[in-house]
């Protein structure tokens, strides 16, 4: 038994007086099952809301396979890697560690470094922990821009390698 609940209904399925058939116009639902019986094909309907309801005359077999070969779209998010200017050596590697998990999901990665009061005099310094990042992941993933500076945080984001 097929788990998957139809998406359309089919032929004797349609309870409608009158449908339009895309290419042919609006006719009487016997014309219709008539006309997609002679071509040996399935009458679907498509839109139940327009006015008259609108089918199609199809093989709805070959359709749904062909709806099932149609890749997935999949949302992929940015994950934020934050840290500071002083951030340890070991907290480093742990967040490198994360950046990679990440990009081989395929995620792009957002790596933002927050200065707060006098550290503003030492930008270097941040751009040095940013670029150590990034040169970290280069296997795995590549940047879409050098690091910013807006306002008191440093940005630069990473998107995976493309996969051959």
């Amino acid at each position: 038994m097929n788990k998957k609940k139809k998406e359309h209904k089919l032929n004797s399925e349609i309870t409608y007086k009158e449908v339009r058939v895309t290419d042919e116009g609006i006719m009487s639902i016997g014309e219709a099952m008539k006309l997609a019986e002679s071509q040996d094909m399935d009458l679907v309907l498509i839109n139940e809301k327009a006015q008259p309801p609108v089918c199609r005359i199809m093989n709805y077999e070959k359709f749904i396979y062909e709806q099932g070969k149609k890749p997935k779209n999949k949302t992929l998010d940015i994950k934020e890697i934050k840290l500071g200017p002083n951030t340890s050596e070991n907290d480093l590697q742990y967040r490198i560690k994360h950046m990679i998990e990440f990009l081989q999901k395929g995620h792009k990665v957002k790596i933002s470094l927050q200065f707060r009061g006098r550290q503003m005099q030492h930008i270097d310094i941040g751009q040095e922990q940013i670029l150590k990042m990034i040169l970290a992941v280069e296997e795995y993933g590549v940047p879409e821009a050098m690091p910013k500076l807006e306002g008191k945080k440093m940005f630069a984001t990473i998107k995976p390698k493309a996969t051959k």
